[in-house]
């Protein structure tokens, strides 16, 4: 059976290693949660791992039914819960008097607010991930020279969802031949966006503010090294830039 990702949902920080995230893709396909955890393996990396911030954000988005997560019932300790993809990060925001019914109920879904146990046998839609890896390439390039050498090459130009995402990335840039570097951010249509298709929640602009209407020369999205803000500059202007990979 092939599934089909229905939506592309966002790119967080996760915690293994410096400059790396993660991005979560909804299957509408239902499966249990043994062949749910198969297909992501072959498809992507695993069953999604999810945080605090991430399950509240998978669970506002309408179009996400019941589905299942990386979470379930350790083998040896029917009282702790563990990651398909081996996070050493707690299992957290549980729906209220969950995880209950232990033994029987052993692998964990995402709904309305929170994480539900239920038995694995059951068939649901279910979150796969990947991971990704923050580049800077230190040549200079168009805005425009830049999405299409990331997406050559890598994935695509960084987008910064969090603060942690922000202080992610400046950490990996310190090496920039230029003050500022690309990033994903763009001015069309009327408002600000990131190609990637993340939402634009996090905001980390300049003094200046959040441009509504930039002018025609200004409406790329780059980060200010030394004052850690975004600011919009010349599309034109030749800049390192800030790629992701898997």
């Amino acid at each position: 059976m092939k599934a089909t990702v229905s939506i592309y949902l966002f790119l967080c920080l996760c915690g293994l290693s410096s400059g790396f995230y993660r991005r979560h893709f909804y299957v509408e396909d239902k499966m249990q949660w043994n062949d749910a955890q198969t297909y992501c393996r072959e498809h992507y990396d695993d069953l999604s791992t999810t945080t605090t911030q991430e399950i509240e954000k998978l669970a506002s988005i309408p179009e996400i039914s019941p589905a299942w997560v990386g979470a379930y019932e350790h083998p040896a300790n029917p009282s702790e819960w563990i990651w398909s993809g081996g996070e050493k990060q707690p299992v957290e925001k549980w729906n209220t008097d969950e995880p209950n019914h232990l033994n029987t109920e052993k692998c964990a879904l995402i709904g309305n607010s929170g994480l539900t146990n239920i038995p694995c046998d059951r068939t649901l839609s279910f979150c796969c991930m990947d991971y990704y890896e923050t580049i800077v390439v230190h040549e200079s390039k168009t805005w425009e020279e830049a999405l299409d050498y990331c997406r050559q090459n890598y994935i695509d130009l960084v987008s910064i969802a969090s603060k942690k995402n922000m202080a992610e990335v400046i950490k990996n840039i310190t090496t920039s031949q230029t003050a500022y570097v690309w990033t994903g951010l763009r001015f069309l249509a009327g408002h600000w966006f990131w190609v990637s298709g993340d939402d634009v929640a996090y905001k980390a602009w300049s003094a200046e503010g959040e441009l509504q209407c930039p002018a025609k020369n200004l409406q790329c999205g780059a980060l200010d090294i030394v004052n850690k803000v975004w600011k919009p500059r010349d599309c034109e202007e030749k800049l390192n830039f800030v790629c992701v990979r898997n």
